[in-house]
């Protein structure tokens, strides 16, 4: 079946007629700024949530009709975390420099477990997601102090579930998405399989702190893509993972370019505050100076307003954003104008931290 619909789409009418490059007006030089809000968060979708493909064959951002991109910010199905602390601070753990993060001497530790506790966060549909299991089984002791920060310490292997429909009603130009896996597939629904990726696409296989993974780079062939597609999701439908592998500018093979490790303060998108992180090694203290060292991240927030705890408090609560938080990644398969996804990417979530 699969080379059916392969060589079925493959017929000159369902090109694209030119590359995703030339295609889109989201990006450097073109039309709308990439850091635009035209260029970021999702991407238009039909009443029954797929993604709407434009005349061009390209998608377009749900607030500007006129903005194509090759990329969407779109709400995961499941989105898998593994978590190793967490706490409330009277001061700030984040720090612009030094060799390790210290978030022990003014932080209360409501979490704590050095081995990870995996967290799946599922989309509810609702604008909400449940957390499974829960972080916490027996409550929260705190202080009775005023908290103007807190803190969670994270893997930097964020894992992805997640399949995506595609409207082709509006374009000529295609009938289906194409994607990975053993060969080129084709589909109007696409959705993780088990491969891993990085932030930047980087090549080559990781060491062993990370698993001794071979790494796909999304560049339009089956083989390095992280999606497979057909008319519906089968037996590979599986969690796709992403390493955050540095804070700045990375390109080549895996460990190969030099490491930014903080990434300083910005605005939450679930507001309460703002976030910051800082790649960290295994000892969850010292700061990464090489990709295949940092193994997890510091994510502290900024709190707006802090957290006053006294006797009369009764909840303490914390709260996972997942708007957004997967990148749905197209290019044009490998030799072909051909619309190819190659992944979906996990970005960080954003945490809300509330007490009352």
């Amino acid at each position: 079946m699969i080379f059916s619909l392969f060589f079925s789409f493959a017929h000159a009418e369902d090109t694209l007629g030119d590359s995703v490059e030339n295609l889109k007006t989201c990006g450097e030089g073109k039309t709308y700024d990439e850091d635009s809000d035209s260029c970021g968060g999702p991407c238009a979708v039909n009443d029954s949530g797929a993604i709407i493909i434009a005349s061009n064959g390209l998608p377009y951002d749900a607030g500007n009709s006129a903005a194509y991109r090759d990329s969407c910010n779109m709400i995961p199905d499941l989105y898998r975390v593994t978590l190793y602390k967490g706490g409330l601070c009277t001061s700030d753990p984040y720090s612009a420099s030094g060799t390790s993060v210290d978030y022990t001497s003014n932080c209360d530790l409501f979490f704590s477990d050095d081995n990870g506790k995996a967290i799946t966060l599922t989309n509810q549909g609702d604008g909400t997601a449940t957390a499974s299991p829960s972080l916490v089984e027996d409550g929260v002791n705190l202080g009775i102090k005023t908290y103007t920060h807190a803190f969670m310490v994270m893997s930097n292997h964020l894992q992805i579930k997640h399949d995506q429909v595609y409207d082709f009603s509006a374009t000529t130009t295609a009938t289906a998405m194409r994607g990975g896996g053993d060969a080129i597939t084709t589909g109007t629904t696409c959705w993780t399989i088990d491969r891993t990726s990085t932030f930047s696409n980087l090549d080559g296989t990781t060491g062993a702190n990370h698993g001794s993974v071979a790494l796909r780079t999304g560049d339009g062939s089956a083989a390095e893509a992280s999606t497979k597609c057909g008319s519906a999701v089968d037996g590979t439908f599986d969690y796709a993972t992403e390493i955050i592998e540095t804070f700045g500018e990375a390109n080549g093979n895996w460990n190969a370019s030099a490491v930014t490790s903080r990434w300083p303060y910005a605005a939450s998108s679930l507001g309460g505050g703002n976030k910051a992180a800082i790649l960290i090694q295994s000892d969850l203290e010292t700061v990464a100076t090489t990709m295949e060292n940092g193994v997890a991240l510091l994510y502290a927030v900024d709190l707006t307003n802090p957290l006053v705890i006294t006797e009369d408090t009764t909840q303490f609560n914390i709260g996972f954003g997942l708007s957004g938080s997967v990148s749905v990644d197209f290019t044009t398969q490998d030799g072909a104008d051909f619309l190819f996804i190659t992944k979906h990417g996990a970005d960080p979530v954003d945490i809300l931290f509330t007490a009352n």
